[in-house]
């Protein structure tokens, strides 16, 4: 321990020795085309829109006509499917383990069950994750029918 004391005293004290000589050494300023360049670059990239993702521009598009009923229809059509899928998660979480486990080990059956009724839910979440996109991908289909 005293010896790590030594060495941060002896590096404070050339450290103090080296801060005079340092503060006479000047950088040469920066040429004054390229301070010119990165602030017009930098006023640019300022009024641009913020992204959601570095490298990916923003939306500005508005969301195409339809959009709200079709999201509506495949949120009513999907909310079923959704509550017997966590009904059955739930089930199996709370009755697995207990008839897993007069074939397994306990703790590999309640394993097993966990995994089954995150996936289960995982997947759910993913299916119902989506169904933004797949609304949009409707309407928009539905208004390239009506124009086209």
């Amino acid at each position: 321990m005293s010896e790590r004391a030594g060495d941060d005293a002896a590096l404070s004290a050339e450290l103090a020795a080296l801060a005079p000589l340092l503060d006479r050494i000047s950088a040469p300023a920066p040429a004054k085309a390229l301070v010119e360049q990165t602030l017009r670059l930098a006023a640019v990239e300022l009024a641009r829109a913020p992204s959601l993702l570095p490298g990916v521009g923003a939306v500005r598009a508005p969301l195409p006509a339809g959009f709200g009923p079709e999201l509506a229809r495949l949120l009513a059509t999907a909310l079923p499917a959704l509550t017997l899928g966590v009904a059955w998660a739930t089930l199996v979480l709370r009755l697995g383990p207990g008839w897993l486990g007069a074939w397994l080990p306990a703790d590999l059956a309640l394993a097993l069950v966990t995994a089954q009724g995150v996936a289960a839910l995982s997947a759910l979440g993913l299916v119902t994750a989506s169904l933004p996109l797949v609304a949009h991908h409707r309407a928009l289909l539905r208004t390239r029918g009506a124009n086209g």
